[in-house]
């Protein structure tokens, strides 16, 4: 059943790499304003599962971002659709300016955009992560990893989504940082933009998560974690 309030809209995705089954018959539904974690233990198929959202790989199954249908392997068509994907581990450009960095999330969304506008929509960013100003013109490489993973969010934000897919953003992180990246989490919630949150800490991620599910074994299932998370916290206290 297609749900009306839904923006984003996964049905039987599996994802297979040659013989191994990564992501099996996984379906989702994400509704506008939403934050969604996506939990589960390292190795047991939730980044293949956003990839496939964000059609970086091969899948079967449907895949609708606001009933817009997205092609297997037509990254493209997600971005047009206003998903982003935050990707494990940042990859920036190291060489290229923190600027530039950022710029490269416009552009990539619509290469048409005016130099002008473009360079409003950084300052515009800049305004969401102060922290950044002073190093604009600093190589992306040469900050801190906390500092990195604030350019690939505001690079993520540059794109100006609707959907934001975040892939284990506090990994490797000190908690300081981590706690930075919730706060802005926290305040893009309220902004009624639509996040899907994938983490392997479920406690942490319902901090900011209006609901989880879980990917075991490349299944996903929804049977009421948010409930069990915080009964099994409840318990350990």
């Amino acid at each position: 059943m297609v749900d009306g309030n839904a923006i984003v809209e996964a049905s039987e995705v599996s994802v297979r790499y040659g013989k191994f089954l990564a992501v099996e018959r996984a379906s989702l539904s994400l509704r506008r304003g939403e934050c969604v974690a996506l939990i589960g233990p390292n190795g047991h198929g939730k980044s293949s599962f956003v990839n496939a959202l964000c059609g970086l790989v091969a899948r079967r199954g449907e895949v609708r971002l606001d009933g817009a249908l997205v092609a297997a392997r037509d990254p493209k068509s997600a971005l047009r659709a206003g998903l982003v994907l935050v990707p494990e581990r940042r990859h920036l450009f190291p060489a290229l300016s923190v600027r530039d960095n950022v710029l490269l999330g416009g552009y990539a969304k619509n290469r048409r955009v005016r130099a002008d506008r473009a360079f409003a929509d950084v300052a515009e960013v800049m305004e969401v992560f102060p922290e950044l100003a002073p190093h604009l013109d600093r190589p992306a490489g040469a900050l801190s990893g906390g500092q990195q993973q604030m350019v690939a969010l505001a690079r993520a934000m540059a794109a100006r989504p609707r959907i934001v897919v975040l892939d284990e953003p506090c990994l490797g992180l000190a908690e300081a940082v981590s706690r930075r990246v919730y706060e802005w989490l926290t305040m893009m919630s309220r902004q009624e933009l639509t996040i899907l949150l994938v983490e392997e800490n479920p406690v942490q991620a319902l901090e900011v998560a209006d609901r989880a599910v879980e990917m075991y074994k490349g299944v996903l299932d929804d049977p009421e974690v948010v409930a069990a998370v915080q009964q099994a916290e409840v318990s350990a206290s």
